[in-house]
């Protein structure tokens, strides 16, 4: 079974409407005569069960499979139809884990796949990009007038990232009490938004009573007017082409190459333009250990290159021998060309830097006590060669290619 269409419904606050989007665009999807699947991905705090109607229905497991239950013609993955509704806790890896087991050890026999997103933009939203690697289609942002800065953040992570918005829903829009209409939690932003990040805005929900009772009642459908901006949010996931993120690109064998001499390089022009000493001086980090730096793949999964590097009077050199290790600096080649150059302007318009790196995952940092020391003194070393003419005219065309 070929993996399914990927959809995903996000915001950056909780409780702006996301899981009855989600819900609607399965149930009108399913309208047009396509397979779908619910995959609730929130399993700390699922909701799907505050929609719809799953009280007597469970989830099988055999042969190490899971078997998404049927709900008037679509396939619903929720955790409480596995655990019941206990609490669940999961840190990153179990979470990771066992959101790709709901995709690929499940049998799902749905050609489009809404996920149902946790609010925020953790790790939940680049497990969920790497799993749909291959076929995603794009995320649908669940905004509310009184979030701006959420909704903000939304767009601009995923410009950031280069993964693909398919439009924007406003939800609690306005309140219509008969003739008069109130705007209780602020201008609606949406327009706005769509304008300034040129995305597709599907449209507005009231905050309604109406959808209150619907709720309420397990009948969550929208219809008439309510139902627009869903309805323009199907027609344009029918016409979408799957999207690859512009982050799960993959290196090739050539810059391997080019990694492995930008190492040596970065070594020997940090060494002949800096001084290392007073660097050292300036933020305290005494030396002697090793501070590991992995080139990783842009999934952050494979080591492409790695150079364990050591500073000992007053030098930075590649390290021989057995040495205990402060810091290791796992990073993207995109991270470090991005950073150094200068080259890559962010979506409010300040220029990439190595807590953008940190920020959007192309750079973890691990270690001992040390390690914050560690870490920052390579940060600066890193920051004073991007400003060294003579070491840049030599870096440059390395780091050009990546």
């Amino acid at each position: 079974m070929a993996m399914p269409r990927g959809i995903f419904v996000l915001s950056g606050k909780g409780g702006v409407g996301k899981t009855l989007i989600s819900v609607n665009i399965c149930l009108h999807l399913k309208d047009k005569g396509v397979k779908v699947g619910l995959l609730d991905a929130d399993f700390s705090a699922s909701n799907t069960g505050y929609f719809l109607d799953l009280s007597d229905k469970s989830m099988d497991l055999s042969r190490e499979e899971f078997h998404p239950v049927d709900y008037d013609g679509i396939e619903v993955f929720s955790i409480p139809l596995v655990l019941g509704q206990e609490s669940v806790g999961m840190i990153g890896e179990q979470y990771s884990q066992f959101f790709r087991d709901a995709v690929e050890s499940a049998s799902w026999n749905a050609e489009y796949m809404v996920v149902d997103l946790p609010a925020g933009f953790g790790d939940e939203l680049r497990t969920a990009a790497k799993v749909f690697s291959e076929s995603l289609l794009g995320s649908i942002i669940v905004v509310q007038p009184a979030h701006e800065l959420d909704a903000r953040r939304a767009l601009e992570l995923h410009k950031d990232l280069d993964m693909p918005v398919l439009g924007l829903v406003e939800n609690m829009s306005y309140f219509k009490a008969g003739a008069v209409t109130y705007n209780i939690f602020g201008e609606s932003i949406v327009d706005k938004l769509g304008e300034e990040f040129g995305v597709t805005v599907f449209g507005k929900i009231p905050l309604s009573m109406e959808i209150r009772k619907q709720v309420e009642q397990k009948n969550p459908k929208l219809t008439g007017e309510y139902a627009e901006p869903v309805e323009k949010a199907v027609e344009a996931i029918l016409r979408a082409e799957p999207k690859k993120p512009g982050f799960l690109e993959r290196l090739t064998t050539l810059i391997k190459g080019y990694v492995e001499r930008l190492i040596i390089e970065l070594a020997l022009n940090i060494n002949e333009e800096l001084d290392i000493g007073d660097i050292q001086k300036r933020f305290g980090y005494p030396g002697g250990s090793i501070i590991r730096l992995n080139i990783m793949d842009e999934e952050m999964e494979k080591i492409i290159a790695q150079a364990d590097w050591i500073v000992h009077e007053g030098k930075l050199t590649i390290a021989e021998g057995r040495y205990s290790v402060d810091a290791q600096i796992d990073i993207t080649p995109q991270a470090i060309k991005w950073a150094i150059l200068g080259n890559k302007v962010m979506s409010d318009g300040h220029v990439y830097n190595f807590k953008d790196a940190q920020r959007l995952d192309h750079m973890r940092v691990y270690g001992d006590r040390s390690m914050a020391k560690a870490a920052y003194f390579m940060h600066h070393v890193f920051t004073e060669i991007s400003k060294n003419e003579g070491a840049m005219n030599r870096i440059r065309p390395l780091l050009e290619v990546l």
